[in-house]
């Protein structure tokens, strides 16, 4: 193993959190994984355990001493950490600080954006930057209660309203929803109203909880529930709708630009990504989607290293 310098990339959201460890070369070192760090959700005490137990735990798996640890790269969501919380574990790194917007196009390997960034997670948001005159505009990212159009949240509660309207005989519609919940929470359908009230309330679900139940809505509007199959629609059309207006914001219908989507709602496919395109394919022609298809922390890690000129790259 090379004796350095390294580089730790911290990366997080609502969700959860994750550090990289590389060395100069971009070989990815040690990966780590801790808790969210969001402070809209946690504490600040919360977030601030979760960063430092995650790139605590990336330095010691690498086997490395937080000595050699040259640079520090950080894109949270809401929170921001810096020498007062690492400079035990990386005295000497010198910090610098991402946004999720920069993270989401540097996961479609875009290291030095002109386009559209959308991030379909948890939460949904999007953004506009102009490589030539620097202007910049953002749309969604809301939260639960405010926002989140277009995000896994938004289908997650989407299909738990459904159930209450499928359970009572107001959508008539056939679906295997009611049925899927009660698998997911060991619920009896026969109690179905008060279990998941009690599931709902008495716990109660968290966002990523309710988030989590977008993979199960999209794998069964993938097998013909039409049910799941509108709120998967509806949604994307949503996400949709934002990124279309973001990018009007600042680019005409004749200019080429890039969009890179990722987040976990991507990974429903032709579902979430066909309205998106299409629409993009009739107002902005010549605009290039592109799936971020690289981990948060690690194109994070990319991103530092572009910027430090030891990667060549990017657009």
């Amino acid at each position: 193993m090379q004796q350095g310098p390294y580089i730790v990339c911290l990366e997080g959201g609502g969700s959860r959190c994750q550090a990289v460890l590389l060395d100069t070369a971009a070989n990815i070192l040690a990966k780590s994984q801790s808790s969210d760090v969001n402070t809209n959700f946690v504490s600040v005490e919360a977030a601030q355990s979760a960063a430092l137990t995650a790139v605590r735990d990336a330095v010691k798996v690498a086997g490395v001493s937080g000595l050699q640890i040259a640079h520090f790269a950080s894109a949270l969501v809401v929170s921001r950490f810096g020498p007062e919380l690492f400079s035990g574990v990386i005295p000497n790194a010198r910090y610098h600080t991402y946004s999720e917007r920069d993270v989401v196009f540097a996961r479609a390997g875009l290291y030095a954006p002109h386009g559209v960034a959308i991030v379909a997670a948890t939460g949904a948001t999007v953004w506009a930057k102009r490589a030539d005159d620097g202007r910049e505009f953002t749309a969604g990212g809301w939260g639960a209660l405010l926002g989140d159009e277009g995000s896994a949240y938004a289908v997650g509660l989407r299909m738990l309203r459904a159930a209450t309207r499928l359970y009572e005989g107001r959508i008539a519609t056939p679906s295997r929803i009611v049925d899927a919940l009660c698998k997911r929470f060991d619920l009896d359908a026969s109690t179905f109203r008060g279990g998941l009230c009690d599931v709902a309330y008495q716990k109660p679900l968290t966002r990523p909880e309710i988030a989590g139940l977008a993979p199960i809505a999209t794998k069964l509007a993938h097998e013909g529930d039409v049910v799941a199959l509108q709120i998967v629609q509806r949604v994307a059309t949503d996400l949709a709708d934002l990124a279309l207006f973001a990018a009007s914001r600042l680019f005409s219908r004749d200019e080429s630009f890039d969009v890179a989507i990722a987040g976990g709602l991507v990974n429903a496919g032709a579902l979430i990504l066909d309205p998106l395109s299409q629409r993009l394919a009739t107002m902005f022609p010549y605009a290039r989607l592109t799936i971020g298809q690289e981990e948060p922390a690690v194109a994070l890690g990319h991103l530092l290293l572009y910027d430090l000129h030891f990667l060549n790259g990017g657009c």
